[in-house]
């Protein structure tokens, strides 16, 4: 369903990604939000008031867990993982038992144009015969290597180093994000990161304070990364208002912001923009000139804001003109 939007995160240029189809459906405008334009929420409820930042902190942890999933099950990791299991270079080193040429070939593979394997590993026998790539990686993949039907090795790969992910979080998400490796501090945005931090308990940088929401993520080869998302406080000021669905609904489309913002020209990448959204958010998103669809699909009908009914489920609208008489769309679930 994933696929490449990391070079975002690496030269800030416009990517293709899949867009999983999704099913028509009958349109009915079922509700608006009249005190928040762009953003919506079904019926009347009450304020969201102190769980607003919360219900924002919720939203990021959720696109952030989607960029990493991207990087050990999206469409190109599927790909490279074939380019190494299929390497006949590879597996006939590794059957003859010739680390040299074992070696060649893990450096083929590593350095191959249009490729985004960052480090690949080779075990034969519980021995690492080659290990080529960059120092701080994220999200190891493993898997056997079999040569007309035997095993021969095992390999450990990555398509992301750890500071392409904090790029594409902090681009995508728009807040600053700080990495611990071992209990310290390895890479982040902030001047004067905490020595350690813990998930929900806020802290001051400077001027600042920041609510730190903690993911638990693989390293290379082995161990944890803790990633720290840094939500600036106090991030629902504006928002303890709304309703707790209102608050998600924005930041939703905050997130969807951040990522329209690495397109430039936008006009000329609408279609780049839907995918990547689905890509990170999970939920579908469009592009609208007047009455006509221009990118994604979604409603017939497609108001700025509120609730509507497509593909058999309600779903909230986050709309925002990109261009005169041009919109952009995300559906979000109203709750």
């Amino acid at each position: 369903m994933l696929n490449r939007f990391r070079d975002l995160g690496r030269r800030g240029v416009a990517v293709t990604a899949a867009m999983a189809a999704t099913a028509a459906g009958a349109v009915a405008l079922v509700g608006l939000d009249p005190d928040s334009p762009g953003t919506a929420s079904g019926a009347v409820s009450s304020p969201c008031g102190a769980p607003s930042a919360a219900t924002i902190a919720g939203v990021d942890a959720v696109a952030a867990r989607r960029i990493y999933a991207s990087e050990l099950h999206g469409r190109e990791t599927r790909a490279d993982i074939g380019h190494i299991t299929h390497s006949a270079a590879l597996l006939n080193a590794l059957g003859g038992s010739n680390d040299a040429a074992v070696r060649a070939a893990v450096h083929g593979l590593v350095y191959a144009p249009h490729w985004h394997i960052v480090r690949l590993r080779v075990i034969r026998a519980g021995h690492v015969i080659s290990d080529i790539g960059g120092p701080y990686i994220v999200a190891p993949v493993t898997g056997t290597l079999r040569s007309h039907g035997r095993i021969v090795g095992r390999y450990v790969m990555s398509v992301q180093d750890d500071l392409g992910y904090l790029k594409l979080v902090t681009r995508f998400i728009g807040i600053p994000l700080e990495i611990y490796r071992n209990g310290r501090p390895l890479m982040g945005t902030l001047a004067q990161p905490p020595a350690r931090v813990s998930d929900g308990t806020r802290f001051g940088a400077g001027s600042h304070e920041y609510l730190p929401v903690v993911l638990n993520l693989h390293a290379f080869p082995k161990g944890i990364l803790r990633v720290a998302l840094m939500l600036p406080q106090p991030a629902a000021a504006g928002r303890t208002h709304q309703s707790c669905s209102a608050v998600r609904v924005s930041a939703w489309g905050s997130i969807a912001q951040h990522i329209a913002a690495r397109f430039k020209p936008l006009s000329s990448h609408y279609q780049d923009l839907v995918d990547v959204l689905r890509a990170i958010t999970g939920y579908p998103s469009y592009v609208t000139s007047g009455s006509r669809t221009v990118a994604g699909r979604g409603p017939s009908r497609s108001p700025s804001n509120g609730v509507v009914a497509y593909a058999g489920r309600s779903w909230s609208v986050f709309s925002w003109t990109s261009e005169p008489n041009v919109r952009v769309n995300l559906l979000t679930p109203p709750r």
